[in-house]
């Protein structure tokens, strides 16, 4: 058996021992065929001869056109030489010497009408009209005629050519022809020969214009004098126009006329007088002959295309075939199907079904790895997910189970208060201070996961700032100590307004005001201005505290970052503050910044806020007193504390009040104590809060239902009002807020039961 080269197997190419076939030519040699029957040569060669002819043909074109204005352009001067020649005979009539204007008068009517002119005037030598042949005798008015072609003709003392020109006595258009007669090198007279425009159309009538050109004569002033094809317009088109600019005597040039045709135009000044004559030809016209030969040149190069595509289409039927079975392949390999190529004697396909066989194993190859890497991937996400919703239930609960003894101690404090105990006001102050400061860092918590998972709603109406950033400083002033406080409301500031959720903003403004506090030591200052910039409401909160690194500031708004601090953390906090400040400014469209000079040197925090218009004035509503009422109020809580400062509070407050601890014992007492306002606990033993306020219902209760528990959120509130809750109240509440809602609830209790 003989043996293969070494990379037969590996090539799958044939071998070329005994009995194998012969060896696969390569695909080159095969294209060879097909390039030596290109016509790329031939192509070029034709187009450059063809854009030889082309450059050729529009310099014929446009010498043509130059010569021929040049021989019209002797055509007019000579008519408007003739003229002049003619005035000058006329300047030397004895009548004219002698002053006898009368027969000079008749003569020259008798040269008007024999010449075709419209008139014949006699101006003395300022130009004060004499007598016109268009006149009667004696009638004609003295007025100076064109001062201006007057003056240029008194200035060179020789025949001028006026502009085209309308007079009252002509029906149309007109021009003339002034010469100045002369006594003694003195200037006597001016005669003035005013022709028919049309006289020069005439002219141009009996010149041999070709077919398919235009000629025209234009005056000083570029205004159409004769044209042999009537315009729609009297003044030359723009390029027309960027022609005569060029201020040569003569020129030649691709312009549109105003019938918007593309032509060759040349023109050539009458020196003597002023005017243009202008030729056109069209370009289309011009390479009539052009387009011919380029149609045959095309009918030619299109039979040699077609002769080598027969050739090209005999020549490749040999290599079709095997492109096609690649062609095949590549199909399976993309539907992920076997790859199976065979022989194709072509050595560089050959070669391609080699890779198309290599990529389909690679292929499967990488298939199992992508349907093992998707699997972990699946996994990893469900397990994301199966965290991130058990991290949402574990800070629900975590601000359950912390607001439930909050409200207890909250309540506590309320009460402590109102019974006036000085001896323990101290203490009770600094509950009220950590109280805030735990509820707070409860609500941060809450309001970051309501925010990183997109469900924090905020409710958009105008607010005035100065009246929030008021509010918040007044309330922040108890938790100085020996720091200066200060606001500054900027010239528009005081009364500039905002589209924002109010509860939100004073938020934010609390959040940055205690941060501030937080990093400024006894004895610091902290300075709260509002401004107007750039349409914008600014307001900077500044502190004199310790500053922050370039480092702090970069990650100063980043959620759980805080600056190092001394093991001792004097200074506290989860880093929730700022982070939860940058996503309420962003939700209100404004935006948030830090800046430093760096450590010890202070900071300052930048909000700035969209303004929008002020709204209608609306009364301010006084505040009320602490409520206090008259009325029946259960209170059901599975935490003994809470239930009993609550009833408290309530007692104290004028109400009589029932609690009880569980769910069983309530549905007991709705059948004993007819309340007009039931509270109730959410998180209870055995049946939640939602499920007893059904039961109640089903029990025959008519009273209202308020959902005072430790869940918060949004979710929690709209479960409320589907259960049929009439107010929902998150510890720990305010005894103000508590106290307000049994009195409303109260009133109208009492007025369903006894109706006006």
């Amino acid at each position: 058996m003989s043996q293969l080269p070494p990379n037969a197997l590996a090539t799958g190419i044939p071998s070329a021992g005994p009995g194998a076939r012969t060896r696969a030519r390569p695909l080159r040699m095969r294209l060879l065929l097909l390039t030596a029957s290109g016509l790329l040569p031939l192509v070029l060669l034709m187009a450059w001869g063809i854009q030889h002819l082309i450059d050729e043909r529009q310099l014929l074109a446009q010498r043509s056109v130059l010569d021929l204005s040049r021989a019209l352009a002797s055509t007019v001067d000579a008519e408007l030489r003739s003229t002049a020649v003619l005035l000058d005979q006329m300047s030397a009539s004895d009548d004219l010497e002698r002053g006898d204007f009368r027969s000079f008068y008749l003569s020259a009517r008798r040269t008007v009408e024999q010449l075709g002119w419209r008139q014949l005037i006699v101006s003395d030598s300022e130009g004060r009209v004499l007598l016109r042949t268009a006149e009667p005798f004696g009638m004609t008015d003295p007025a100076p005629v064109d001062p201006k072609s007057m003056a240029r003709m008194v200035a060179r003392l020789g025949p001028v050519v006026t502009e085209v020109m309308q007079t009252p006595q002509a029906p149309s258009e007109t021009f003339a022809v002034r010469i100045p007669v002369l006594r003694s090198d003195k200037l006597v007279y001016v005669l003035t020969a005013e022709l028919p425009a049309d006289k020069m159309l005439g002219v141009l009538a009996r010149q041999s214009i070709p077919a398919g050109s235009i000629a025209s004569v234009r005056d000083q002033s570029l205004r159409q004098v004769a044209r042999s094809i009537k315009a729609a317009t009297p003044f030359p088109s723009p390029s027309m126009r960027a022609l005569f600019d060029r201020g040569t005597s003569e020129g030649v040039g691709r312009t549109t006329t105003s019938e918007g045709v593309e032509s060759y135009t040349g023109f050539t000044r009458v020196a003597d007088w002023g005017w243009y004559v202008v030729v056109g030809t069209s370009v289309d016209g011009a390479n009539a002959i052009l387009y011919d030969l380029l149609r045959a040149v095309a009918l030619g190069l299109a039979a040699s295309l077609a002769l080598s595509a027969l050739l090209a289409w005999v020549l490749s039927r040999r290599v079709l075939a095997p492109i096609d079975e690649l062609k095949d392949a590549a199909a399976s390999l993309g539907r992920g199907d076997p790859v199976a190529v065979p022989e194709l004697n072509i050595l560089e396909l050959d070669e391609v079904a080699v890779a198309l066989k290599d990529a389909a194993a690679e292929r499967d190859r990488a298939a199992a790895e992508r349907e093992q890497l998707t699997a972990r991937i699946s996994e990893a996400l469900r397990a994301a997910e199966d965290a991130n919703r058990s991290k949402d239930q574990f800070l629900a609960m975590l601000g359950h189970e912390l607001r439930n003894p909050l409200a207890p101690i909250s309540t506590a404090v309320q009460i402590m208060a109102m019974k006036g105990d000085e001896k323990t006001a101290r203490e009770r102050r600094i509950i009220e201070r950590q109280l805030v400061h735990v509820t707070r860092l409860v609500d941060d918590l809450l309001d970051v996961s309501r925010i990183t998972s997109k469900r924090l709603t905020i409710t958009m109406q105008p607010v005035q700032i100065a009246v929030v950033l008021t509010q918040v400083v007044e309330t922040i002033q108890s938790s100085l100590y020996q720091r200066f406080l200060a606001l500054e409301l900027a010239d528009g500031a005081e009364d500039a307004w905002v589209t924002g959720d109010e509860v939100r903003l004073v938020q934010v403004f609390n959040n940055l005001l205690v941060n501030a506090i937080k990093f400024t030591p006894a004895g610091g200052s902290i300075r709260v201005k509002a401004a107007v910039v750039d349409g914008a409401l600014r307001i900077d909160i500044s502190d004199s505290g310790i500053g922050m690194s370039s480092d702090d500031l970069r990650r100063v708004f980043d959620l759980f970052y805080q600056a190092p601090q001394t093991l001792d953390r004097a200074r506290g906090g989860l880093g929730l503050g700022l982070p939860i400040v940058r996503s309420l400014v962003e939700m209100h469209g404004g935006q948030v910044s830090a800046t430093s000079e760096g450590i010890d040197k202070g900071s300052c925090i930048t909000v700035v806020l969209p303004l929008c218009e002020t709204p209608a004035t609306a009364a301010p509503q006084p505040a009320g007193a602490l409520a206090t009422g008259a009325g029946k109020v259960l209170v059901v809580d599975d935490n003994e504390d809470a239930a009993d400062t609550c009833a408290t509070l309530l007692e104290m407050s004028g109400y009589t009040v029932q609690t009880v601890y569980d769910p069983k014992s309530a549905l007991e007492a709705v059948r004993e104590f007819a309340a007009d306002v039931a509270i109730l606990d959410i998180g209870l033993p055995g049946m939640t809060g939602y499920e007893l306020a059904a039961r109640m219902r089903e029990a025959g209760y008519r009273g209202r239902l308020v959902a005072l528990t430790g869940y918060g959120q949004t979710s929690d509130i709209a479960m409320a009002q589907r259960a049929g809750f009439d107010a929902h109240l998150t510890k720990p509440v305010a005894p103000d807020a508590l106290l307000d809602v049994v009195k409303g609830l109260s009133a109208l209790r009492s007025s369903a039961d006894n109706p006006s």
